[in-house]
């Protein structure tokens, strides 16, 4: 029993001091938080300090991140009333700051052994992103900024649109980590944020080879990238609902429904966990078959085709060769296998469900159709994949084909024809193309893909609406029809709003790239077009572009993939109708 007493108090003589650092911290006034802040801001890019003041920065934010992991107040009680998604922006711009201290305390210790001037640009990047996340802590505290928060009511669309930032953010911080890139000294923020915005919208442009550029890690990032912006932010956001067997909000299941095609929104939950089953066996059996097919000797042969499979089934367009493909201009089981990828991951998952429900094993298929989307995808589809075809054969018979045999020209014409839709991979090289074979592929490029696909463009669907208004008008008929059925006037109007706005976006967007950069006007326009479209084509300008031009072209990938996509879920949460309506009035047109 003494023993016991003994043991207590020496365990409350050695818990005294730790208790009382912890009340200590605790008692720190908020206001002195930004002026230490801002001592560190000066301490570390001032350039009349050395090293050592450097280090005193560095003990400072110790302190500052000891006194928020404290500091219950801040990262808890204050937010309390917030759901757990929104208590994230604190403890992630936390995370921010915890993880970029560590890399600016590593880097600032290899410069104190060994000065390197290489290193201090990617030092003062760290320090820029950690004051930001530290200030952005800070500025939580306020009340406005709090209950703007607790009111927030983000709807599908505007959360799509913010899904894909956060990944983008993500992205571009864990890049610009020395641990991801094979040269520390060449990091790079804009690279990084070039290189996450493009993977992450599956653009597929690139700065520089991913495969000399980055480390083992860093591809991993890549491919986490593309995966999660392939099958879209709120299709993953529905997966951990499912996962956790919570219930899908009532405005999200209405929008995914809409835009899914379903037929009720009670088979949301059902028709996602089609969608991640049919991606996952499709990339599993193409990797598989790519892996059987790779050539010898090649690096990590099993992650290779692992890559490639789901880089193609995401219309993402990386790859782990420093030319692309352009060593598989002979390869036809590559190619076939790829462009089949390509194809299954542009038709959209509606169209995979539609196929993917025909019963096989059943006597009785007469209940069994295809569904009158379904028919209109395939046939554009088909339609548009012979026709860029016939006519990359043609332009570049005595061109870039000239040097392969007949057969693999036509292999050729017809896996450019479906990776100019929305993939960017590339055999040949596309900068050795002809004008016109150039401006037929803008004109696939901007078409693009299907609804709810991987792929990008204004959509075949509302390519198809759009030649079927043509048709009407000429035919001078009011009833604009497909296949023998009736398009609604809404569904008309939807397709000329997307090919609206995404011309006039990709006009503004080229309008400021010829502005900032020097070069070809058709370089510089099939560039601008690839990145809005999410295809990843060029012509060899990607790593020459100027920061600004960088941004410009991160800014039409983000609209490219966000735009048409957005103003899709939009349209689809609520189709308002007036409460009354003008007296009609003829106008002259044309």
């Amino acid at each position: 029993m003494k023993s016991n007493l003994f043991f207590k108090e020496v365990s409350e003589k050695v818990k005294q001091p730790f208790r009382s650092v912890i009340h200590q911290l605790r008692e720190v006034r908020s206001f002195s938080t930004p002026g230490v802040l801002s001592l560190c801001l000066l301490l570390d890019f001032s350039i009349w300090f050395s090293t050592v003041c450097r280090l005193v920065a560095l003990v400072l934010q110790a302190s500052l991140l000891v006194k928020l992991v404290f500091e219950e107040r801040l990262l808890h009680l204050k937010f309390r009333h917030l759901s757990w998604q929104k208590k994230f922006i604190p403890i992630g711009l936390f995370g921010i700051c915890l993880l970029f201290y560590v890399e600016k305390a590593m880097i600032l210790f290899s410069v104190w052994k060994e000065p390197v001037d290489l290193l201090i640009s990617p030092y003062r990047s760290y320090s820029i992103i950690f004051f930001i996340a530290a200030f952005g802590i800070y500025a939580l505290r306020l009340n406005i900024i709090a209950k703007f928060l607790g009111g927030l009511q983000l709807r599908p669309a505007q959360t799509l649109a913010m899904g894909f930032m956060v990944l983008i953010i993500i992205g571009t911080l864990l890049l610009s980590l020395p641990q991801m890139v094979a040269d520390p000294s060449k990091i790079s923020i804009i690279d990084a944020f070039f290189t996450a915005t493009s993977a992450s919208t599956v653009t597929g442009l690139s700065v520089a080879p991913i495969s000399e550029f980055y480390r083992p890690a860093g591809v991993w990032v890549i491919l986490f990238l593309i995966q999660m912006g392939g099958l879209g932010i709120m299709t993953f956001g529905v997966l951990f609902s499912l996962v956790s067997n919570q219930r899908i909000k009532l405005n999200a299941a209405v929008t995914l429904a809409g835009v899914l095609e379903t037929e009720s929104i009670g088979t949301v939950r059902k028709e996602i966990g089609l969608i991640f089953l049919f991606t996952f066996i499709l990339e599993a059996l193409g990797a598989l078959i790519l892996w059987v097919f790779l050539p010898e000797g090649a690096n990590q042969p099993i992650f290779t085709a692992i890559f490639h499979a789901i880089s193609a089934f995401c219309n993402a367009g990386f790859s782990l060769f420093p030319n692309n493909l352009e060593g598989f201009s002979g390869g036809v089981p590559w190619n076939l296998v790829l462009g089949f990828l390509i194809v299954l991951g542009g038709i959209g998952f509606p169209v995979l469900n539609n196929l993917g429900s025909y019963p096989f094993f059943k006597k009785d298929r007469t209940a069994w159709r295809l569904s009158f989307h379904s028919k209109m995808v395939l046939s554009i589809s088909a339609g548009l994949l012979l026709f860029g075809t016939i006519g990359i054969y043609i332009l570049e018979f005595n061109g870039t084909l000239a040097s392969l045999s007949w057969y693999e020209k036509w292999v050729a014409a017809l896996f450019h024809s479906i990776t100019a839709r929305t993939a960017g991979f590339n055999t040949v090289n596309v900068g050795h193309f002809s004008d016109a074979t150039l401006y037929l592929l803008l004109i696939l490029m901007w078409i693009g893909g299907s609804p709810a696909s991987t792929a990008g463009g204004i959509k075949t669907t509302t390519f198809g609406v759009m030649l079927a208004t043509l048709k009407a008008m000429l035919n001078q008929r009011q009833e604009v029809s497909f296949f023998k059925r009736s398009l609604s006037p809404l569904a008309i109007q939807k397709s000329l709003a997307i090919v609206f706005i995404s011309s006039a976006l990709l006009a503004s967007l080229l309008l400021l790239l010829l502005f900032v950069e020097e070069g070809s006007f058709k370089d510089i326009m099939f560039e601008s077009v690839s990145a809005f479209n999410t295809v990843g084509l060029s012509t060899g300008i990607t790593s020459e572009l100027s920061p600004m031009g960088k941004i410009i072209i991160i800014l039409t990938m983000f609209f490219g993939r966000i735009g048409p996509l957005t103003l899709a879920f939009s349209l689809a949460e609520r189709a308002s109708k007036g409460k009354y309506t003008y007296p009609q009035e003829r106008v002259i047109i044309g």
